[in-house]
């Protein structure tokens, strides 16, 4: 776990499937979504989830995994999204 930039964080999970990331990326947003911050309003986050395949670089990983976070924040934020 790092902070990638800004308000982005980073997590590899090394050896694990692409469900079974997302599974863990949902556990990790009804926690933070559960976390009492003490501010107005509930803290939620946005997840992208992507899985390293055949051929792939640290790069086109990451890029996966950017494009599905997006798609989680345009599709109203607050979910998880995959990117095969």
């Amino acid at each position: 776990l790092g902070r990638w930039g800004g308000e982005e964080f980073l997590v590899l999970a090394a050896n694990t499937v692409l469900d079974d990331a997302a599974i863990f990326a949902e556990r990790l947003r009804g926690l933070v979504l559960g976390t009492e911050f003490g501010l107005d309003e509930p803290v939620t986050i946005s997840i992208g989830v992507a899985e390293w395949g055949k051929g792939d670089t640290m790069k086109t990983l990451l890029v996966r995994a950017d494009r599905a976070m997006y798609e989680a924040k345009h599709a109203g934020r607050n979910r998880v999204c995959l990117q095969r």
